[in-house]
């Protein structure tokens, strides 16, 4: 029997692309396992295993990276972005011994890790969608059209005691806007499709003067870890991307990156408004948070009507991401 745990296949953040520069490390872990991030001078990022394979020192700390390598601390041993040991410098040869190197992208700014709990490479069909390409219907648009993300427009959440599938459920719920975020008016659950790794749904906001949709947010879900969202409205457009990656069996770490769009006025840089906007997304994200940091997952909700669609086929959608035997992983908080 499959079940819900905190180490499901897919892609997952870990990083930010700006917080690790050519020539820079960063300790990670994530899924129980310790991890390095390091970026070659010449630009290429690579995530390994942490420890070194000589007397187990953490690459992650106090190491330098050297040319296209990382090196140990301890003792100088280089490690490449592959995983192969290139350098042991007090002999003539570097041994044979490898560190695993996991497979990751960099896409808008976000570097995302494939994770497979028995060890498989990225699987065709899986990729995380392109957020400026996603909804065709509303114009083409390119990355550069938008503002970066990072550092101006982020929220980082690194130790939150939330499992990744209650975040991915708001995508399917449009009545807790009005009670979680104080919207005068209950939205509309527009819809859903999915296709095999990815989901899509939409949520309409209504004008109280027009009674027309003003708003509507489209969804996308990449797997347990990974949300985008469009909100395309007739005053308000902005991108964002939502993610949730275990850290252990308790914890994840959250981020969001939101994407304003480059205004004729003020290509270069964010206007005033704008950066007011990314600081009062931080409430708008305590909101959600406040909940998550105290929900437990009910296995058999009693639902609503207007309910039972959406969360039903949301549920069997996240279901295909969960390929450990239930005994063999973390079992979340449930109720019901």
């Amino acid at each position: 029997m499959l079940g819900m745990n905190m180490k499901p296949t897919g892609w997952f953040q870990v990083a930010w692309s700006a917080e690790i520069p050519p020539g820079g490390v960063k300790p990670l872990r994530y899924f129980g396992l310790d991890l390095v991030a390091f970026r070659t001078e010449a630009g290429q990022l690579a995530v390994l295993d942490a420890h070194c394979r000589h007397l187990g020192a953490h690459l992650g700390y106090d190491s330098i990276v050297e040319g296209s390598c990382v090196q140990c601390p301890y003792h100088g041993w280089q490690w490449d972005t592959s995983g192969a040991n290139t350098l042991v410098p007090y002999q003539e040869r570097p041994t044979k011994s490898r560190l695993r190197a996991w497979s990751i992208i960099e896409q808008h700014g976000v570097v995302f890790l494939w994770h497979d709990p028995a060890g498989g490479p990225p699987r065709d069909g899986w990729e995380v969608p392109d957020l400026f390409t996603l909804v065709p219907e509303i114009g083409a648009v390119t990355e550069a059209d938008y503002h970066p993300c990072h550092p101006d427009s982020i929220i980082d959440k690194p130790d939150e005691p939330v499992h990744p599938q209650l975040i991915q459920e708001n995508t399917c719920d449009s009545m807790h806007f009005r009670y979680t975020h104080g919207a005068p008016m209950d939205p509309t659950f527009l819809g859903f499709e999915t296709d095999g790794p990815t989901w899509r749904s939409s949520i309409g906001f209504t004008s109280p003067k027009t009674g027309e949709i003003a708003l509507t947010v489209h969804n996308i879900l990449a797997g347990v870890g990974v949300s985008l969202a469009v909100f395309d409205g007739n005053r308000s457009h902005y991108r964002l991307i939502l993610t949730g990656t275990p850290i252990d069996d308790e914890r994840t770490h959250i981020r969001v990156s939101y994407f304003q769009r480059r205004l004729p006025h003020s290509p270069g840089r964010m206007t005033a408004d704008q950066l007011a906007f990314a600081r009062q997304t931080i409430e708008t994200f305590e909101q959600d948070a406040r909940i998550w940091r105290t929900q437990v997952f009910v296995q058999k909700p009693v639902f609503a009507r207007q309910d039972i669609e959406g969360y039903t086929a949301l549920r069997k959608y996240c279901q295909q991401f969960y390929e450990l035997p239930e005994q063999a992983g973390p079992t979340p908080v449930v109720a019901g």
